[in-house]
């Protein structure tokens, strides 16, 4: 067995597949692999290599995730272009939003050895080449019994994979990936997260659509899993800021009310011929940080690379009436403000409505959203949670409460 520690070994994890796919670890007819995250920066280091590895009849079976933004329209259209006809593509999700595919594991089969190689490194360039990744490189000897056990189990688990009976589980082809685009489940290059990468011009695939906006619901939840479990805690006192605003105890759920202003709701620019407002709600920066728990601040946040002091977190799940969005969350602290970026949050409501977000004990979405119109029976009630102010010449008003 060898340990590659990338970038101290002499040999990045990179370089081992583009030698196991050359034939320099031996003579391998099949290919299999489990991917967490596929872009166009890893695809191009090995697609030649690829491609020349499926000529010599070679077969390929890539089982490919595309969960939190990591897998690019770019790289699954060009390992569809290296592995032609002699291989497959399955994308595995779940729209269980507790469940990530994230193997990375590469299974290399000959006659009578394999070349088993399971590491952190996904097939993007920082996996396979920049950032600081660990693998082991096993040769197995199917002449052994316990290497063959092994490898019978190694295959049992990609052949699970690509069940497709719970819907979690599709053969990708050209007009699936058209699919995925449409529905906002893979994005441009540009827009993945970075994970070591530089971006890669010239995108040839259209853009995807958000996923707030998604036409089709294309996965299912797949196997029931147990709900991770949550860390327990003492019921703490009443906290309060330096600027005297408190919120609830803990003893259970939180939900947070805000009136919506015109730079939340509507095209929100008073000059005519100005262009509508990017889709984004404003949270009062006081209002995440007198409840930072009930946003994730700052555990679930990603610092964007490319623009120090922007941290992300993308892709919360949230039911919004009946229909389940998918809003980024996003702040900088130099702009001194938190937003909810979403079309389909931003156009729920008006100007004087109540955005109403309560965290959820559901599986499937982490937050139940709703929108008070003004002239709704339960207004008042709602208002009246709408305890603190912003402050200044702002009339925004927002606060926490205990769901019962």
């Amino acid at each position: 067995m060898e340990l590659i520690l990338q970038p101290w070994s002499g040999r990045t994890i990179g370089d081992t597949l583009q030698l196991a796919l050359r034939g320099d670890f031996g003579t391998f007819v099949r290919l299999d692999a489990a991917i967490a995250f596929v872009k166009r920066s890893g695809v191009q280091h090995i697609a030649s290599d690829l491609r020349d590895f499926v000529s010599r009849q070679g077969r390929v079976r890539l089982v490919v995730g595309i969960d939190q933004n990591g897998t690019s329209i770019e790289g699954l259209s060009d390992l569809l272009a290296a592995v032609g006809g002699q291989g497959e593509i399955w994308i595995v999700h779940s729209s269980d939003a507790y469940v990530t595919f994230h193997p990375k594991l590469y299974l290399f089969k000959g006659e009578d050895k394999a070349l088993l190689l399971v590491g952190s490194g996904n097939l993007t360039q920082g996996g396979l080449y920049a950032n600081d990744e660990a693998a082991t490189v096993q040769v197995l000897d199917l002449r052994s019994p316990d290497d063959l056990q092994l490898l019978e189990q190694i295959e049992a688990a990609l052949n699970r994979w690509c069940e497709t009976e719970h819907n979690t589980a599709y053969r990708l082809d050209t007009a699936f990936l058209q699919a995925l685009v449409d529905n906002g489940y893979v994005v441009p290059e540009q827009q993945t997260r970075t994970e070591g990468d530089v971006p890669v011009p010239d995108s040839d695939v259209d853009s995807a659509a958000d996923k707030s906006n998604r036409s089709s619901k294309l996965f299912g939840r797949g196997l029931t899993r147990r709900r991770p479990p949550r860390p327990v805690r003492s019921k703490p006192a009443a906290r309060s800021d330096h600027s005297g605003s408190s919120i609830p105890q803990q003893s259970g759920r939180i939900g947070f009310v805000m009136t919506l202003m015109r730079t939340d709701a509507g095209v929100g620019q008073a000059t005519p011929g100005a262009p509508r407002r990017s889709p984004e709600v404003f949270i009062p920066l006081k209002a995440r940080n007198t409840n930072p728990e009930f946003w994730g601040w700052r555990d679930s946040f990603v610092e964007d690379q490319a623009e120090p002091g922007k941290w992300d977190r993308r892709g919360v799940v949230m039911r919004l009436n009946d229909a389940t969005i998918h809003v980024n969350m996003m702040t900088w602290p130099v702009k001194h403000d938190f937003r909810l970026r979403s079309e389909a949050l931003r156009s729920a409501g008006q100007v004087g409505d109540i955005l109403c977000i309560e965290q959820s004990d559901d599986a499937e979405y982490s937050y139940r959203v709703a929108v008070i119109p003004s002239d709704a029976k339960e207004y008042t009630e709602y208002f009246q949670r709408c305890t603190e102010s912003v402050g200044g010449r702002s009339q925004k008003k927002w606060g926490y409460y205990v769901i019962q």
